[in-house]
C-alpha cells in the first residue's frame, strides 16, 4: 500500500515545536493523533523538517504508511475534520500525494525556503506579535532602530554559496558536517505592503538547528550598526565558534514557507 505524503500549514504559537514529546502539544502529536482517528492505527508521521516551539509553516511536509485504503481527497477532508473535532484549529491539511511506501521527506529534500519577519516600529503591534520580531529594544547595548536594509542586504551577499556554518548552529547541535549552501538571501523591505515589516527569504539545501534565527539575528546586528557588513566572511569556517555570530532571533518571526522534494517516490 501506497505511503501518504501531506502538506501541512501550521501557527506555531501554541505548539512545542513538530517532534512529538509526552506530555506537551506538538504538531507531530496533534497530526499522529487524527491519523490515528481516520486510520484506525497508529502511525508515524515523518516530517521533512523539525521546527521548533513557536515557528510557523506553510507548507511543511510529512508522509505516513496507512492501513486503510482511502481517497487522497478523503485524508484531506477526514483529517482536517478530525483536527477541527480535537480543536486543533490552528493546524491544517493542505494536500495529499501517494508515495512509495516508509517514503521519507527528510531523504528526499531537496532545499527548503524559510521567511523571516521583522517589524521595525517604536510601538507594539498586537496583530504582528506571534508573526514578527519587533525591533523596538536593544540587542547588545544597540537600539534597533532604525535598521539599514542596504547593509543586510550587502550582509546577506557574503552568505551566499557553500561554507561552513558551525557558527550560525545551535551550541547544542554537535553534527560534524556544518557545511551548507544558501542558494538565495532575500532582503524584502515593506514586506506585504507594509513600510515597517522586513523579510528575510533565505533558501538553502539543509539548515541546522537554529541557524535560519541565528542568520537573522547576526544580519539584525549589520543593520543596526553593532557589525560591519564586511566583517560575515569571517564568521565562515570549520574553526569559528558559535559565540561570535549574532543572537539567536526569536522563533515567533520564523516561517517555514516551502520544502522541495526530489519527488522521485511518487505513486499518484
Amino acid at each position: 500500500m501506497d505511503a501518504i505524503l501531506l502538506t501541512v500549514a501550521y501557527d506555531g504559537t501554541d505548539f512545542a515545536g513538530w517532534a512529538r514529546q509526552p506530555g506537551k502539544r506538538t504538531v507531530q502529536g496533534t497530526l499522529e493523533d487524527a491519523v490515528a482517528t481516520m486510520n484506525g492505527a497508529f502511525a508515524v508521521v515523518r516530517s521533512a523538517s523539525r521546527t521548533d516551539a513557536g515557528v510557523h509553516a506553510l507548507g511543511q511536509v510529512a508522509a505516513f504508511d496507512p492501513v486503510r485504503e482511502i481517497p487522497l481527497d478523503g485524508w484531506i477532508l477526514g483529517l482536517n475534520a478530525a483536527l477541527s473535532l480535537a480543536n486543533a484549529e490552528d493546524l491544517v491539511v493542505r494536500d495529499a500525494k501517494a508515495v512509495a511506501p516508509e517514503y521519507t521527506p527528510r531523504f528526499d529534500s531537496v532545499n527548503k525556503l524559510y521567511r523571516y519577519l521583522l517589524c521595525v516600529d517604536a510601538i507594539r503591534d498586537p496583530l504582528t506579535r506571534h508573526r514578527a520580531w519587533q525591533l523596538g529594544k536593544k540587542v547588545r547595548g544597540k537600539d534597533l532602530r532604525p535598521v539599514s536594509v542596504e547593509a543586510m542586504r550587502e550582509g546577506a551577499s557574503h552568505l551566499m554559496g557553500t561554507h561552513d556554518f558551525r557558527a550560525f548552529r545551535s551550541a547544542d547541535d554537535k553534527r560534524d558536517n556544518a557545511t551548507r549552501t544558501i542558494t538565495r538571501f532575500d532582503i524584502i523591505e515593506g514586506y506585504g505592503g507594509d513600510p515597517r515589516i522586513i523579510a528575510l527569504e533565505v533558501v538553502g539545501n539543509a539548515f541546522m538547528k537554529n541557524m535560519v534565527r541565528i542568520l537573522t539575528g547576526t544580519l539584525v546586528e549589520v543593520g543596526t550598526g553593532v557589525r560591519d557588513p564586511a566583517s560575515l566572511p569571517a564568521l565562515l569556517g570549520p574553526t569559528v565558534e558559535r559565540g561570535a555570530a549574532g543572537v539567536t532571533a526569536p522563533s515567533h518571526g520564523l516561517t517555514l514557507v516551502w520544502v522541495g522534494l526530489g519527488r522521485s517516490q511518487l505513486t499518484g
